[in-house]
């Protein structure tokens, strides 16, 4: 009998896609945690997903080398990087800011973590829960207002990895026209209150220390080079 088999004419194809076919940017001599690398950002961000769960990714992605959620002074140390190279590549530099203004816009989420203590010095947790974890004691504490009229830059430094204003607002003029504006709360709680920071670009470059932890958004994937 004539064999009349023949090849299916519809099939779903399902092929395994990797972050080496992302596109991404590449950004050299990032100044974070006193140290100095290569890192590589990616177009696409993390599905929205809360402070808890971007622990898990993050532990799970770093664990196989793959991108992974960042918390607030790393990704704040690669949009000032950014900024400072950006007459190397005009082209190319217009497109990575596009991309920090349009992923600001989406009320990215990050690894860090604010602890308002009822009394004594707060505490900031980067990578929060994270195997890479670290903390810093610091008065958080205090009015909102323009980050030049901060009275203690020093809190700054601690959020951000800087406590250069000027240098802070120029990041946020190259980035959305603005300058930049810290978000927090006003006094101490009656007990420990522990919130999320986060960025939004809008009206001004915001930092805000006030999230909710189970507030879900996406948020910046990053990967170090070398």
């Amino acid at each position: 009998m004539e064999n009349t088999a023949k090849e299916s004419e519809i099939i779903y194809e399902n092929p395994v896609i990797t972050w080496e076919s992302e596109k991404r940017f590449l950004v050299s001599n990032v100044a974070y945690k006193g140290q100095t690398g290569t890192y590589r950002l990616f177009e696409q961000m993390t599905p929205a997903m809360n402070q808890e769960q971007l622990t898990k990714l993050y532990e799970t992605e770093k664990q196989k080398g793959n991108p992974h959620p960042t918390d607030a002074p790393l990704i704040w140390a690669i949009a000032t990087k950014s900024h400072e190279l950006r007459n190397q590549n005009p082209e190319v530099s217009e497109k990575l800011r596009q991309f920090f203004r349009t992923g600001f816009r989406k009320y990215p989420n990050t690894l860090t973590r604010i602890a308002y203590e009822p009394s004594g010095k707060d505490k900031i947790i980067h990578n929060y829960r994270t195997s890479d974890e670290y903390s810093i004691d610091a008065e958080v504490v205090g009015s909102e207002g323009f980050v030049q009229d901060i009275p203690n830059k020093k809190v700054l430094e601690a959020l951000l990895g800087t406590q250069d204003v000027s240098q802070i607002n120029a990041v946020s003029q190259w980035i959305n026209g603005t300058n930049s504006f810290l978000w927090r709360l006003n006094s101490k709680p009656s007990k420990k209150d522990e919130r999320v920071a986060w960025f939004v670009a809008n009206d001004n470059v915001f930092l805000l220390c006030l999230r909710g932890s189970l507030d879900g958004y996406p948020a910046f994937r990053v990967l170090k080079v070398d």
